[in-house]
């Protein structure tokens, strides 16, 4: 499946040579190898431009008719037989930044109007004073926008879903009977950035947010929609107040937050997983089903199933708690001056 079309336009098409001249990289393949679409390096499809950071092409991606963007070391290794055009640059993911958005591109939203004529709104739903509700935005039975609250082009509400005052939900489809907080913001853009030749580059975002049914999302909370894929939360996810959730991060149902939660992007964390205040949580990194995390706990690694950490960095709550016994004895030893 390509950028979904609800959220995002396809702009136009380059080939490979085209490509290749615009951000000055040495091409094998096909010059007129041609494009529409992105797509990411673990799900490539033909007619799309991929960019990877490997040290060689995988076979199967050298194989699609596509555009790869790679290290220049890669062509060396490629054989014979490959159908992608493959452009070899110093730093691929600052050159797919460059290009990508000529290909692919957000919807823009029709500002002129409060409630754009193709948005389809259900008849008992209620639309305060001052919301907003863009092109093909669908709202369903029983919902409720708040004042001043932002729908943006194609996102979704499913029946009995409620969007606080001043929330602003884009590139997003919501399920049912969930609830939004005053301020907060769904679907914008992650924070992924990579230097390029006049200095820092914003990496495009392609995906989407996708919530399940009886979730709750506290005010002024941030969940970023994916690079490419989607940033999902399962059914009965509960978010506390002022809680971050970056892109590309799984949720698993009946996961609770509290408050100034801060999950960083890639993340995946299972069902049922309860976070204490302040948890703070690098990239990449797995927290099992039904595990906890203590207040203020930043675990540097995959947490285990049912396992419960704290500290900073986290590691299992008894370690902590028995290296917190040695520090209060020494420093009670020092104090008597033994």
């Amino acid at each position: 499946m390509g950028t979904d079309t609800r959220f995002y336009s396809r702009v136009g098409s380059l080939n490979a040579r085209d490509i290749a001249s615009e951000i000055q990289g040495d091409l094998a393949g096909d010059p007129l190898t041609g494009v529409e679409d992105v797509a990411p390096a673990s799900t490539p499809r033909s007619g799309a431009l991929v960019f990877i950071t490997a040290d060689e092409v995988p076979e199967a991606l050298a194989q699609l008719d596509c555009v790869v963007i790679a290290r220049r070391a890669c062509l060396g290794g490629l054989g014979s037989s490959h159908r992608a055009a493959v452009i070899g640059h110093d730093n691929p993911k600052a050159a797919f930044a460059m290009i990508a958005t000529r290909l692919v591109a957000p919807r823009e939203d029709d500002l002129s109007r409060a409630i754009h004529p193709s948005a389809v709104i259900a008849p008992d739903a209620v639309i305060a004073a001052g919301a907003f509700i863009g092109a093909d935005a669908r709202i369903g039975e029983g919902c409720v926008v708040g004042p001043n609250a932002m729908i943006g082009a194609g996102v979704e509400l499913g029946e009995g879903s409620r969007v606080g005052p001043g929330a602003v939900v884009s590139f997003a489809l919501i399920g049912r009977r969930c609830s939004i907080g005053p301020g907060a913001v769904i679907g914008g853009a992650g924070f992924g950035l990579v230097g390029g030749p006049a200095g820092l580059l914003e990496l495009p975002h392609f995906g989407r947010v996708i919530i399940g049914d009886d979730v709750r999302i506290g005010a002024n909370c941030t969940i970023d929609r994916g690079m490419f894929g989607d940033t999902t939360l399962g059914d009965g996810v509960k978010l506390d107040n002022l809680c971050h959730i970056a892109h590309n991060v799984q949720v698993g149902a009946h996961t609770l937050m509290a408050a100034f939660a801060g999950v960083a992007g890639s993340v995946n964390i299972g069902r049922g997983v309860q976070f204490g205040g302040r948890v703070g949580i690098v990239d990449h990194v797995t927290v099992g089903d039904g595990a906890r995390l203590a207040g203020n706990a930043s675990p540097a690694g995959d947490v285990p199933p049912g396992e419960t950490w704290a500290g900073q960095p986290a590691k299992p709550i008894r370690d902590w708690l028995r290296e917190l016994a040695v520090l209060k004895r020494l420093a009670s030893s020092r104090r008597r001056g033994g």
